[in-house]
């Protein structure tokens, strides 16, 4: 044993290589450790124990009124440290468990803990089932996995669980939202009010790997962001590992999202529907038969048929059309050349709406085979389409603050935006033994966006002497497409090999097909790319029980990725140390790399709000390190977890259309505004939870720190991340009393950081003419003053024999504050004009929910 250790440690010492041999040499030290200590366990499994009969305790946990399985609940043979954990299809086994009779206690957030007495005898085959009954009373949002009595086959670094039944009870903006609930945790950070993303522990949105049911989803919000796109009546379970993820997981630089729908109920036909200020949403159950069920739901805005005022303020807001500028300052604070005075006529309507629906079909042939198929569909669709007359039309000098006037001028003005993803997943689950269970799922996914904007501009004739006549009439078009493709075959298996080892080891194949075109008036080609790649990727992970307090888990992901031609190897490894009954010591450690990328672009309303474009031998995968060590304490009333991270960041990409062209990271034409850059993200989270009783809540405390460094931006200096937070405070509460529930949550944070300009100059030219250069200050060296917000929530649950309905209330902001979202600048002022634009005030949405029971 000794032996594997020291050549780990010569291994991992060396610098970071893309070879096949390395890969091979770690595996074959992991698989050395696993054999050896498979083995020293069948010699002797009693160790330790004081007992020499043992037996194997199996079966499956279920929701006792649905007969849906509950995954990844925790199973523990009670007044003993011996126990497991569910699957994602409910099943379980103790290995070795001592004979006799015993009592096993099951937990999972969201059910009333379960005890169940059973008579363990030597050659007993039959399976034990356990359904589990929902609290009344539930015990919290969130829970912190790795409890003092539960053995998690995830582990309990980083990892938090969240019960979606409970998100209605929280304050929301109109829409039952899990990733904005997410955001209230420490390590997981939003930004503004304009997102729903996730920025997590310095990582950004596009480094996270959402799964829904093993699908990869790449559009994950809905109205430019504001809302996440997942449909919280039709997910069952989620699970969020906040850094340090086990070797089953791979390609994102920073954390998994793993979210698996539901089944549907078994028993008898089940719905359930809403409605809120802007959108409405069903769910049905279906049993097909006593071995399938399909469930079906859909959620779809109505704010093309129906503008309520939540719509239009938040649709002001995530354009700026709330924040009306001098008619010749474009939308940021861009200057513009000219602009419209006096305008005779104005027609402008926007159209948007946003749906998302979700299917599952269900069959269970045997007691050892689970058939599923999964559907998932998400899309935006705007309508920016106007025309309007104006008069006394002008446009400014270069080099001058005067407007020279134009004949009147009228501009018809088409724009169409849409952008969504759209999924698919089959998967088939079978139990070849009752140690070893196997999964194969293919899956297919498909991110698209496009934008196409034409205008045509039509003025009154001129006079002969007319020196403007160019103004006369004229057209304009400008065009964006996007779109990634996500084919893959995974198979995952999960092998009980002892009672002090679970082996986890998969393969899988991925597929991908990227492109990206940019065009202006149909000729000028601002970006083109487009990518084919395979990836090939194999896994192994064995979490090793050391002695009863001590579990480490070990893994290998190997990754070939055909488009640079390289192997990339991924070591992984994990420590918990459970110091008593109540506190825990833990730590984790691993390589990831990232392949695809989005990139963010400068204007929602100008083109994609982003794009994906996949790494080559150009633009290399983005690579992380990752350093994680913390501690917990946790009794039945209250929890308490700490940790601190480092992120060693390299390879990262960014990109601006607004930086002058050049420099030692441009390869090509088609890589032009591209650029590569290091960086690191360090930190401390803290969070205490009272998870018990009618008053629940939490308290988090993040203190980060993300910064860059680019050697074409910046002049190679290093600078603050944009969503760098220095300090953030998450306050959540939630008091049940009767069938009223209040909620409130409350959110410090510091501002986010810019780059200002600071100074506008000219230039005069050889011809006579001049041009204007803006100075702007180093990058990202301003900050915007701090982000505060409250929230509340009032609803109330009303029953009949056959429906249950909630009634709720939410405002969002609740005292108004004026926070800033970003800066506009007018340089043609003396001195420079700055304006505010201001994120959203106090926002009120109602809402209604109803179940069957």
């Amino acid at each position: 044993m000794f032996g594997f250790y020291k050549a780990a440690r010569r291994e991992f010492s060396r610098p970071r290589a893309h070879c096949g041999s390395r890969a091979v040499r770690f595996t074959g030290l992991l698989c050395l450790l696993l054999l050896s200590g498979s083995a020293a366990a069948q010699k002797n499994p009693a160790a330790g124990s004081g007992q020499t009969a043992r037996n194997d305790i199996r079966g499956y946990v279920r929701d006792m009124q649905s007969e849906e399985a509950v995954p990844y609940a925790g199973v523990v043979i009670k007044g003993t440290k011996i126990g497991a954990a569910t699957n994602a299809d409910g099943y379980f086994v103790i290995v070795n468990a001592p004979t006799g009779k015993c009592t096993l206690q099951v937990s999972h957030i969201g059910f009333a803990v379960k005890e169940l007495e059973i008579d363990n005898q030597p050659g007993s085959v039959k399976p034990v089932e356990i359904k589990l009954e929902q609290k009344v009373i539930e015990m919290g949002e969130i829970t912190v996995t790795g409890q003092p009595q539960t053995v998690e086959v995830t582990g309990n670094v980083s990892q938090v669980v969240v019960d979606p039944a409970e998100l209605i009870k929280m304050p929301n903006l109109g829409e039952i939202d899990i990733f904005r609930s997410l955001q209230l945790l420490p390590g997981i950070s939003g930004v503004s009010d304009g997102t729903s993303g996730l920025y997590i522990r310095g990582g950004t949105p596009d480094q996270n790997l959402v799964l829904f049911d093993g699908m990869t989803i790449y559009h994950v919000d809905h109205f430019f962001g504001m809302f996440s796109a997942f449909n919280a009546d039709a997910i069952k379970d989620i699970r969020v590992y906040q850094g340090g993820y086990p070797a089953e997981f791979g390609g994102r630089l920073s954390s998994v999202v793993n979210l698996t729908g539901k089944t549907g109920d078994v028993n008898g036909l089940r719905y359930g529907a809403g409605v809120n200020l802007l959108s409405g949403h069903g769910l049905f159950e279906i049993p097909l038969s006593g071995k399938s069920t399909l469930l079906v739901s859909g959620r779809r805005s109505y704010t093309d048929v129906v503008k309520s005022s939540l719509y239009n303020s938040i649709f002001d807001f995530m354009t700026g059309s709330q924040n009306t500028q001098p008619a010749f300052v474009n939308q940021r604070g861009r200057p513009g050349i000219g602009g419209f005075r006096n305008l005779a006529s104005l027609s402008q309507n926007p159209d948007f709406y946003f749906y998302d629906m979700n299917a599952k079909l269900t069959y269970n042939p045997d007691s050892k085979d689970i058939l599923a198929l999964s559907i998932y569909r998400g899309k935006d669709n705007l309508d920016q389409t106007q025309s309007f007359n104006g008069q006394n039309f002008s446009f400014r000098n270069s080099g001058s603050n005067e407007f020279v006037s134009a004949p009147t001028l009228s501009r018809q003005t088409s724009e169409l935006t849409d952008w969504g993803n759209t999924g698919i997943s089959g998967k088939w689950s079978r139990k070849l033994h009752d140690r070893f269970y196997s999964s194969l799922q293919v899956s297919y996914s498909s991110y698209f966006s496009n934008y196409d904007r034409n205008q045509a501009f039509t003025g009154d004739a001129a006079a002969a002497d007319d020196s403007t006549n160019f103004f006369r009439g004229g057209t304009t078009a400008s065009e964006e497409n996007n779109k990634v493709e996500d084919m893959a075959v995974t198979l995952d298996n999960e092998w009980h090999a002892a009672s002090s080892h679970d082996v986890k080891i998969g393969l899988g194949l991925s597929r991908f097909n990227s492109h990206y075109f940019a065009t202006l008036n149909d000729s000028v080609r601002l970006v083109s790319r487009q990518t084919e790649a395979v990836q090939n990727f194999v896994y192994l992970q064995d979490q090793w029980t050391i002695i009863a307090p001590v579990e480490l888990t070990l893994g290998f992901r190997g990754t070939h990725y055909d488009r640079s031609a390289s192997n990339y190897l991924e070591p992984r490894a994990s420590l918990v140390y459970a110091l008593s009954e109540n506190v825990r010591l833990k730590g984790a450690w691993g390589y990831y790399h990232q392949f695809v990328n989005r990139i963010a672009n400068e204007n929602i309303l100008e083109g994609s709000r982003d794009f994906w474009i996949l790494a080559d031998k150009d633009l290399a995968p983005n690579f992380a390190k990752h350093y994680i060590g913390g501690a917990s304490y946790e009794n039945g009333n209250f929890m308490f977890n700490v940790e601190g991270y480092y992120k060693d960041l390299q390879d990262l990409v960014e990109y601006s259309r607004r930086v002058v062209p050049g420099g030692p990271n441009i390869v090509d034409a088609n890589l032009r505004g591209f650029y590569q850059g290091n960086g690191y993200a360090k930190g401390l989270d803290l969070l205490l939870q009272k998870k018990s009783g009618p008053f629940t809540g939490w308290a988090a405390y993040s203190l980060g720190k993300v910064e860059y460094t680019f050697a074409g931006l910046n002049d190679g200096n290093p600078f603050p991340a944009s969503h760098d937070r220095t300090h953030e405070l998450d306050l959540v509460a939630k008091y049940t009393f009767g069938a009223w529930d209040i909620s409130s949550t409350f959110v410090y944070a510091t501002g986010n950081p810019y780059t200002a300009p600071e100074s506008q100059y000219y230039v005069e030219l050889l011809d006579g003419s001049s041009q204007s250069y803006i100075h702007v200050s180093d990058k990202n060296s301003y900050r915007l003053p701090a982000y505060q917000r409250l929230d509340f929530s009032i609803s109330r649950t009303f029953e009949t024999s056959s429906i249950k309905y909630i009634l709720g209330f939410s405002i969002f902001n609740l005292y108004n504050h004026k926070n800033i979202w970003y800066r506009q600048y007018n340089l043609d002022t003396q001195p420079v004009a700055i304006t505010d634009v201001h994120m959203l005030g106090a926002t009120p949405t109602i809402f209604l929910q109803l179940y069957s029971r």
